[in-house]
């Protein structure tokens, strides 16, 4: 079984009220399943229907299911907040019903951690106490991204 994927990057922003350690404990969750075996990345992009170039996006952390898209799409979307302009036209060439997912995300900062805080308490910031494994396998807990020493 592949452990944990280590952060080597820098910093990144709260993003959807999601701290840093918060999105990369998701992250680390993501390639855990993907990595064993356990879930599969998706082949193509999720809005233009490209296949290269493609990253993993999750709009809520708390979740192990992350959008695929192009990098030029997930880039698009970080700025939309700052350049929602942008976003918007993205949104206009690729929407055809205007209910998809990338089409209702909101151009403001929005604290969806906070909302699902709220609605299922703390817990819900557990993921790998969650987390849909097969029976048996246990989270290599000593790989969990946690800020401190030895983790900068």
């Amino acid at each position: 079984m592949k452990g944990l994927r280590p952060w080597r990057w820098d910093v990144t922003p709260t993003y959807n009220g999601f701290v840093f350690e918060e999105r990369v404990r998701g992250w680390q969750l993501v390639h855990f399943l993907i990595d064993n075996g356990w879930a599969k990345r998706a082949a193509t992009c999720c809005i233009s229907g490209q296949t290269t170039q493609l990253r993993l996006h999750s709009e809520n952390y708390y979740d192990w299911r992350p959008f695929t898209l192009t990098h030029s799409l997930h880039m698009a979307l970080h700025k939309r907040f700052k350049e929602p302009d942008g976003w918007q036209r993205i949104v206009e060439r690729y929407a055809v019903t205007g209910d998809e997912w990338f089409a209702r995300l909101s151009l403001v900062p929005v604290d969806l951690a906070g909302e699902l805080r709220a609605r299922h308490g703390p817990q819900i910031a557990n993921i790998f106490d969650r987390a849909p494994l097969p029976a048996g396998v246990n989270i290599p807990s000593h790989q969990i991204y946690r800020l401190g020493p030895g983790n900068d």
